[in-house]
């Protein structure tokens, strides 16, 4: 990629240099039934195997192999019938040369046993006896001890997700409760004087708070937990009060939006870096969402985000996701990278910023490569072409005119785990 004019910072350095200072958060034990979606912060080892013990795969008849070494369709072998196995209820007697069970799925293969014969694959049977017309072999239809988890094994590693499955997994080994990665408190702040409650009458000049609710939304999807907090209001000495009992809730990062540009009231920014360690005000060589504080306030993260909301959102998912991703032990920080084709024609003002474009890929049902629309209204102040978006489209800075079946990059905003 380009290098960003001397007053910009690329995207991937800015972002690598966050992360370099973001640490895991530490873990808890949380119950099993609560544990789905988290990430597993230590190897889980079982005491037992699992299977815990040879059973069959499928409802038949437990043979030794070695019974069925001359049986064919023309010359079928009769085998008695000499017992029943059912799941949860083992054979009290071994299987003996020249002798078959009935056994059903999940039951245990009793001593002596080594092969099953499916009902259907049987040309015969009754209560008992059953006519065999086909040799199998040792093992056939055997799930054997230890076949999916050794003992002592660990079942899951440290960073696993916990998915259903993987409940069903731990459940089998009887682990109860499950050591996971907590899950990041984020606290959220809007600032400016325009801001008013969502509910209010808007008068002249104010506009609704929307930035907190979008990124609260966001932060809870991703699967942190948010802390909405007051809004900040154009003032030094609020900033800094705010800021500072915030801090007493001990978050695990902190976020505001608004007040990081060049203004008079853009008090934030400076704030920020009055109150914390390594605080760096950025121009990013991106669009929308070229400003940006990151840093250290009270030793918690911090990142001071544009006002704008779309800026406001893009910022969040190139810079925050990511952080957040390290604190909780994931590795689905990154937007995954995709491509696909345009479906219309697109015009662009050349610039010296990386474009993210809100689009929408969706898949060619003849199995081409997705089909990417970009719908107007690419302003950083605008939402309603971000609602419907699950993409970011990637444009280069010098790239003006975009034709229909052009390939583009896109990172996908559908893609992550939680």
């Amino acid at each position: 990629m380009r290098r960003a004019g001397a007053h910009l910072i690329e995207l991937e350095e800015a972002r690598q240099q966050i992360l370099d200072r973001i640490t895991p958060i530490g873990s808890e034990t949380v119950p099993l039934a609560e544990a789905t979606g988290r990430i597993i912060s230590q190897g889980v080892p079982t005491r037992d195997p699992i299977p815990p013990f040879d059973n069959t795969a499928m409802d038949g008849f437990v043979v030794r192999a070695e019974d069925t070494r001359q049986a064919s369709s023309d010359h079928p072998i009769t085998l008695p019938v000499v017992s029943t196995i059912e799941a949860g209820t083992p054979a009290t007697t071994p299987l003996e040369r020249g002798q078959a069970m009935r056994i059903y799925t999940g039951a245990v293969i009793p001593s002596g046993g080594d092969a099953i014969i499916p009902f259907e694959h049987c040309l015969r049977h009754d209560p008992d006896s059953v006519v065999i017309g086909s040799r199998v072999t040792a093992g056939t239809h055997i799930r054997r001890l230890g076949e999916d988890v050794a003992a002592g094994a660990s079942v899951l590693e440290a960073g696993a997700r916990i998915t259903p499955a993987a409940v069903g997994l731990l459940a089998s080994i009887g682990a109860d409760s499950v050591p996971v990665f907590r899950r990041p408190r984020v606290a959220v702040h809007s600032s400016g004087n325009e801001l008013v409650a969502i509910d209010a009458p808007l008068k002249p000049g104010q506009i609704r708070n929307s930035n907190l609710f979008s990124l609260c939304a966001r932060i809870e999807r991703w699967g942190a937990i948010a802390i909405a907090r007051p809004i900040l209001r154009d003032d030094r000495e609020a900033i800094r009060t705010g800021l500072q009992e915030t801090l007493d809730l001990a978050p695990d990062a902190i976020v505001t939006t608004g007040g990081i540009s060049a203004g008079d009231l853009d008090h934030i920014r400076e704030i920020a870096r009055e109150m914390g360690d390594d605080v760096q005000i950025r121009k990013v060589a991106m669009k929308p969402g070229k400003p940006l504080v990151d840093g250290l306030i009270g030793g918690v993260p911090f990142f001071g985000l544009p006002g704008n909301p779309g800026a406001c959102l893009v910022s969040f998912e190139v810079f925050v996701r990511p952080a957040l991703a390290i604190m909780e032990g994931r590795t689905d920080g990154l937007l995954p990278e995709r491509s696909g084709v345009l479906k219309t024609e697109r015009s662009l003002p050349a610039g010296d910023r990386l474009r993210l474009l809100r689009g929408r890929a969706t898949p060619d049902p003849t199995g081409g490569p997705d089909v990417i629309e970009i719908p107007s209204g690419q302003g950083s102040h605008l939402l309603t072409g971000f609602a419907r978006a699950n993409c970011l489209v990637v444009i280069p800075p010098t790239a003006q005119n975009l034709q229909p079946g052009e390939r583009v990059l896109y990172w996908s905003l559908a893609d992550e785990e939680a």
